[in-house]
């Protein structure tokens, strides 16, 4: 081994030595003050606990703080928290709220919640303020509320898309998010319709679409932490999740950015809308991509305009293009256009392994330049001879005569 390779393996290991060393708690690395480390971690015990009280509609078990950096705290607040336990326990109910025989913090939370409108949850406490056996102190209390309501914004309904449909508890996290996020940066209007989150009421969260590449990209880290952190999902499985409807989308499919949104939240809205116990473990292996591609395109062109049809590919960048004889010359990337060559002599490696066409497999008009079909080896049919079923890829392939290698003869 030469002394330099093995100078900069020692120094790497006595690095990872330092670094095993260097921390108290092996699982918050120290982010959280004081942690004493092993099962007692909150990253461990916090999360847990966050989970059953999301599950159980329990807002005040719900505890954000050691868990996410302070600065993000502000996108989940105790009445957003609360609004978001509600939703979850709405799934399958009515979601009518009936103020009799309820407290007056309960009708109060029902209000915010969207779940009772200004006029009733005020007759509500006034009948509560009636009650002659009250006492001072709850009386007071009482009257606080009412003070409060009668100054609060109207709240229609409880987090909804920009049409005023209601929206399940995984899309009203991404409301949630998007709203502070796009609270930050100057809104782009791509052709749709621009709704700036800072002409919303500080009680309303609307799931609107981000006008922004960086944004929908920020939107999805913070969805996969939020998720993990409010117990709504762990981070494996939203990690998962986002690579199967995202990215691999994006690579098979050359969608944009905004395309890949549209087709996010569609499956999220299968998820909170499912009565057959769909997750974001499983809703993507129920199938179903055909259809929800075509509400990701109606969702597209309803969020950013009837140019969403032509801006739902990826867009068209520049870059140096040898293959049309413009070596040192910019030309237009080239999109694959859905079809092959069935007479190649060759079958495509990017169909196969599922991944995007490179510019050098693409004719000037975006066709493939080999044949879309299964090229795993099989024997007993000549030299090199391959399966060529267009009904699968090779990690499919079921030929009964499939082998390692290329056969000889």
């Amino acid at each position: 081994m030469p002394q330099s390779l093995l100078i900069c393996n020692m120094l790497l290991f006595f690095c990872i030595i330092g670094l095993a060393d260097a921390v108290t708690c092996h699982t918050c690395k120290d982010f959280i003050s004081g942690c004493a480390g092993g099962a007692a971690c909150p990253f461990l015990t916090k999360t847990v606990e966050n989970v059953a009280g999301l599950a159980a509609g329990t807002a005040g078990a719900i505890v954000l703080r050691q868990l996410i950096p302070p600065h993000l705290l502000s996108v989940f607040p105790r009445p957003t928290i609360e609004r978001l336990c509600h939703l979850v326990q709405q799934i399958g109910r009515s979601g009518v709220f009936d103020p009799n025989g309820r407290t007056f913090t309960e009708i109060y939370n029902a209000f915010i919640n969207g779940k009772i409108g200004k006029p009733d949850a005020t007759s509500a406490l006034l009948t509560i303020l009636a009650d002659t056996t009250l006492s001072e102190a709850m009386r007071a209390s009482v009257a606080a509320v009412l003070s409060a309501l009668a100054t609060a914004p109207a709240v229609s309904i409880i987090g909804t898309n920009e049409a005023g449909e209601l929206v399940g508890p995984m899309r009203f996290i991404v409301a949630s998010i998007l709203k502070y996020l796009m609270a930050k940066v100057n809104v782009i209007n791509l052709g749709g319709t621009s709704s700036a989150s800072s002409s919303k009421s500080l009680n309303e969260i609307t799931l609107t679409p981000p006008r922004t590449e960086e944004t929908f990209y920020e939107m999805l880290t913070l969805f996969i932490l939020f998720c993990h952190a409010l117990g709504a999902a762990d981070v494996l499985l939203t990690t998962v999740f986002i690579d199967q409807v995202v990215h691999e989308k994006q690579r098979r499919f050359n969608y944009s950015w905004m395309m890949a949104y549209c087709l996010f939240i569609i499956y999220l809205k299968a998820v909170d809308d499912s009565t057959t116990g769909a997750t974001l473990a499983n809703i993507h292996s129920d199938g179903g991509l055909d259809s929800h591609t075509d509400e990701a395109v109606a969702l597209g062109t309803e969020s950013y305009g009837t140019a969403f049809r032509k801006l739902r590919l990826a867009s068209v960048a520049r870059v140096r293009d040898t293959e049309s004889g413009l070596e040192g010359k910019e030309g237009k990337v080239k999109v694959w256009n859905k079809k092959d060559s069935p007479r190649a002599n060759k079958a495509c490696i990017s169909h196969n392994r599922g991944t995007g066409h490179p510019q050098q497999s693409l004719k000037p008009d975006g066709t493939c330049k080999y044949k879309h079909v299964c090229f795993h080896w099989i024997s007993g049919a000549g030299k090199d001879a391959i399966c060529g079923s267009k009904d699968h890829i090779v990690d499919d392939c079921d030929h009964a005569d499939k082998c390692d290698s290329a056969a000889s003869a």
